[in-house]
């Protein structure tokens, strides 16, 4: 249940701060006009400095409303603009970046429910004697500061949201971090490079019941699950993949029928989290896609921004240089006084190498600088990872080195290459 209520949480977070920001404006507008018409009779305790009257309120909140709605229209054209040069100059998929922005979030919300303030309040001045002292002006105007505190936040996020390099940094401690706390929960459990099912005489499968994208995987939900099953549960997707009807899940290896509970590949499942768009709450592979897509975008005739490119490499080097801290493919998750057992394939190194550079590899292989910023990236990758996955690095740059030499046949070109490909080759691994 705590999942589902994280991705729709993640899913409207926009409309959750523009409602929050229009309650909390309805309520205060509510407490004000019942100050203001003597409903709470505390108007007298207020210094007369915050008072005044009707005919200024009522000119204040105007010209407020009238405001607070045109900056409202223009935060609202900025705010399209920077989603348009998100998606031709970086990726589609960042423009939720942007959109999930606190500041962008809150901009609107301040906005909008400072015209339903000014609004609120200046339809009930009618029911308030003329010769009367009210504070919804000044209430308004100290709305109005804040609003423009915030505007001027907002213009400041804007011009920083659009450089590439805090684009691309925001994206990298997106990751990291994310990367970082799963690692450290997985570091409770084992990791093994295979794992066998021999001793489990039964198995069944457990198939999706819908389609969407697996986004969250409850583990502590399963492990109670099988808390008193001897079984195996070998989860098959990973999470980030898409999920397609009928699509094979879970396989169950057990001993006995009887220690089974009653619905137990419907339970298994509902241990599942399925959306329609692929989320960042706990894919770290959908994060460093968005960094690879920068980089195949700077990289492309149209924009041919190599130095770009080359930064996204050196970063994704960093991120790869974390998951290769990790031994072995499979997660063995297994909790105290647990008789069963969960197989996770996670932070399998050599396959994240792939999967993250293989692009890069094919659209940048006739540019000499992407191709030495790749073994950049190897070598930043190295220096930081494990002597397993230092083993699966040099067989990668053997790889970059076989794919991307033919497109070099210049003697200094070979050279530079070869040097670059002997220094990872030859390096020997340091005791961390």
């Amino acid at each position: 249940m705590l999942q589902r209520i994280k991705i729709i949480y993640e899913n409207n977070k926009i409309w959750i701060y523009l409602i929050n920001h229009l309650i909390f404006s309805m309520l205060f507008a509510i407490l004000v006009i019942l100050v203001d018409t003597g409903i709470i009779p505390i108007i007298d305790f207020i210094p007369d400095v915050f008072k005044t009257d009707t005919n200024l309120s009522r000119n204040i909140l105007a010209t407020l409303a009238g405001a607070l709605l045109t900056i409202t229209t223009f935060t609202f054209s900025t705010i399209m603009v920077v989603l348009t040069t998100y998606s031709s100059n970086f990726s589609p998929r960042v423009v939720e970046n942007f959109l999930t922005d606190k500041v962008s979030m809150k901009v609107l919300g301040i906005f909008v429910g400072g015209f339903f303030y000014c609004i609120t309040t200046l339809l009930f001045m009618r029911s308030i004697l003329p010769d009367s002292l009210v504070i919804s002006a000044t209430i308004g105007v100290v709305y109005s500061i804040l609003c423009i505190i915030y505007f001027i936040k907002f213009v400041y996020t804007v011009s920083a949201s659009i450089q590439a390099s805090k684009l691309i940094n925001k994206l990298y401690r997106q990751s990291y971090d994310m990367i970082d706390k799963a690692m450290d929960y997985r570091k409770k459990f084992s990791r093994i490079d295979s794992f066998d099912v021999d001793q489990y005489p039964l198995y069944f499968d457990v198939h999706a019941a819908s389609s969407g994208y697996l986004e969250l995987i409850n583990f502590d939900g399963i492990m109670e699950l099988i808390r008193d099953v001897e079984c195996k549960i070998i989860v098959k997707p990973y999470i980030g993949d898409f999920v397609s009807k009928n699509m094979h899940l879970f396989s169950v290896y057990y001993k006995e029928q009887s220690q089974l509970p009653e619905n137990f590949d419907k339970k298994l499942y509902n241990h599942l989290s399925l959306t329609g768009q692929r989320m960042t709450l706990s894919d770290y592979k959908f994060t460093i896609q968005k960094i690879v897509e920068i980089a195949l975008r700077a990289i492309s005739p149209g924009i041919n921004d190599p130095n770009t490119a080359i930064h996204c490499i050196r970063i994704l080097g960093v991120i790869l240089g974390r998951i290769g801290e990790s031994e072995g493919k499979y997660s063995s998750i297994q909790f105290e006084d647990c008789k069963g057992r969960l197989i996770y394939e996670d932070f399998n190194f050599e396959k994240d190498l792939y999967d993250t550079f293989y692009q890069i590899i094919h659209y940048g292989k006739s540019d000499l600088s992407i191709v030495l910023a790749l073994f950049e990236g190897l070598k930043i990758i190295m220096h930081n990872c494990s002597e397993q996955s230092l083993r699966g690095t040099k067989k990668f740059a053997e790889y970059i080195f076989d794919r991307c030499h033919g497109f070099h046949p210049s003697d200094h070109d070979i050279l530079r290459l070869q040097d670059n490909l002997k220094e990872i080759t030859t390096y020997e691994y340091q005791f961390k």
